[in-house]
């Protein structure tokens, strides 16, 4: 994704960190339900928001049952907004979504299982996030549906910097499967079809060198990625920019997952 489908919300000082920063960015949205009559509900949304957040005002707006959102007839996944985006690569803004009837589920629930599977993926167990006081266990969500970053990163500090060390990297491989090869190059491809690789990646080599995404993508995927220093056959990208080999992939999880802690990132074929 390029900055022509991703919009940046105001800031008033350009000391601004990574985190803060991505958070900071919205995504809009033109969404129809093909059974209304009333025009579409133009919206914006935050890349680390999710779809189903707007499902009340949704089905206010339309006055008609609506559980799920479709992409070009794909019926999308229960994803943050910013990976959907990353993943399908809409040509053009807003981003048009047509509702449907779908499985229903407690988006706050299932976001704070994946922070809790995140948690243990990180250090061998989810003490630190099952430990939390109710209020901040709500207050981690709560975050994630205010857009509120700094409510968020006080409880989320704590998450990532317990006294156990670090054994892990929470770290998602989505591999498209595009059924048409027909595309701007150099540009991604709609993803209308991927797999997901999950494995445990610790945060250091053998040699106690810090682990970058190149050595884990020729580790995890070297018929993709031959080499750890450069893309050959295929690139990773994540919120929209392409990830460099050399990055660290403790300061990718620390400073660019995703709220619910895991590190999501896009493979491109080249």
């Amino acid at each position: 994704m390029t900055s022509n489908i991703t919009s940046p919300a105001p800031r008033s000082s350009s000391n601004v960190s990574l985190p803060e920063t991505l958070w900071s960015l919205t995504i809009p949205l033109l969404i129809s339900h093909p059974s209304s009559p009333n025009p579409p509900f133009i919206t914006t949304l935050p890349r680390f928001s999710y779809l189903s957040l707007l499902l009340p005002r949704l089905t206010s707006y339309f006055n008609l049952p609506c559980s799920s959102f479709h992409h070009e007839e794909i019926q999308l996944r229960n994803l943050p907004l910013g990976l959907l985006v990353d993943l399908y690569q809409p040509g053009s803004l807003p981003w048009k979504l047509t509702l449907g009837r779908g499985p229903e589920w407690d988006i706050g629930d299932t976001f704070l299982n994946g922070a809790k599977e995140a948690d243990f993926v990180r250090f061998g167990t989810a003490k630190g996030i099952m430990g939390m006081s109710k209020a901040d266990t709500e207050g981690l969500w709560n975050g994630v549906v205010d857009n509120d970053f700094a409510a968020f990163n006080k409880i989320q500090t704590r998450l990532l910097n317990p006294p156990n060390p670090l054994k892990s990297i929470p770290l998602r491989f989505y591999i498209p499967s595009p059924t048409s090869t027909s595309r701007v190059p150099s540009s991604p491809a709609p993803a209308f079809d991927f797999k997901v690789l999950q494995t445990l990646i610790p945060p250091r080599t053998a040699s106690r060198a810090p682990q970058t995404l190149g050595s884990a993508l020729r580790t995890l995927i070297p018929t993709l990625f031959p080499s750890s220093r450069d893309p050959v056959l295929a690139n990773v990208i994540m919120h929209g920019a392409a990830v460099p080999f050399s990055a660290p992939l403790e300061e990718l999880m620390r400073e660019a997952a995703y709220p619910d802690g895991w590190v999501c990132l896009i493979v491109v074929l080249l």
